[in-house]
């Protein structure tokens, strides 16, 4: 089983947006199994991501196309941190570092482990 630790860092603000739309909700749900939280856990790590996840077989959530604009898909890769279950998710379209992993589940994970920005946590695949 592969883990990475990394620091909490603040995201762009775009991850509420996209987990709330219908079409990943519905994706998330069917693939992953669980309702995702609104929002995602931006986590820098040391490592380039692409590095990191590149022996691992993603779960992959399929784009759309909605008023003539196109929404891209996602790997996702089960995870978790500490007892929560989620998964790390990397969009198609990514505008984060290479260094910078977003992490969904179905809770606010700050909130439910009482985390801050610049803590070190550790992810765990599964």
């Amino acid at each position: 089983m592969k883990s990475v630790k990394g620091t909490i860092a603040s995201g762009l603000g775009e991850g509420s947006y996209f987990m709330s739309m219908e079409h990943y909700k519905q994706e998330i749900n069917k693939k992953l199994g669980f309702e995702a939280y609104p929002g995602t856990l931006n986590i820098k790590i040391k490592e380039n991501r692409d590095e990191l996840l590149k022996n691992t077989k993603p779960i992959q959530l399929m784009g759309y196309i909605s008023s003539n604009k196109k929404f891209g898909g996602a790997s996702c890769y089960r995870a978790k941190i500490k007892n929560i279950n989620g998964a790390v998710i990397i969009p198609d379209i990514n505008k984060n570092p290479k260094n910078v992993i977003e992490f969904i589940a179905p809770v606010h994970v700050k909130s439910a482990l009482r985390l801050n920005d610049n803590e070190e946590i550790e992810i765990e695949f599964l």
